[in-house]
């Protein structure tokens, strides 16, 4: 990746559209918790119900993890041809990295949630 605006792109997208799949996230995760308590649903129903949360889940990790993997690829090629862009690339693995922790605390809140540890009220 030679492009270090690609890359900050990238980033500054993922920093928006994973809040929002955390959110979408959350709110599946409730709907999946209705039809798994349901006993007239099927197995394969609740199965699919739990898949989307995961899908939902992995798609909201996994941008802003190819925001900092192409970032790292900018920056590195920035330095290697000494074309300049390097700030724009360490920018995007800068954000890309607190959008992944932010992310990854969500993911943990949740699992937490599933297993009863915690609530919306706090842990």
């Amino acid at each position: 990746m030679k492009r270090p605006g690609a890359a900050f792109a990238l980033a500054l997208v993922s920093s928006i559209l994973s809040p929002i799949l955390v959110f979408i996230e959350l709110s599946a995760l409730f709907f999946a918790g209705m039809v798994t308590y349901e006993p007239t649903n099927s197995l394969v129903v609740k199965a699919s119900s739990i898949a989307v949360v995961v899908l939902i889940g992995l798609l909201a990790l996994a941008l802003p993890l190819i925001a900092i993997t192409t970032g790292r690829r900018a920056r590195a090629a920035s330095r290697s041809m000494a074309t300049g862009g390097s700030g724009l690339a360490t920018a995007a693995l800068v954000i890309g990295v607190i959008v992944t922790a932010g992310v990854l605390v969500a993911q943990v809140y949740f699992v937490l949630m599933v297993f009863g540890s915690c609530s919306l009220d706090g842990c």
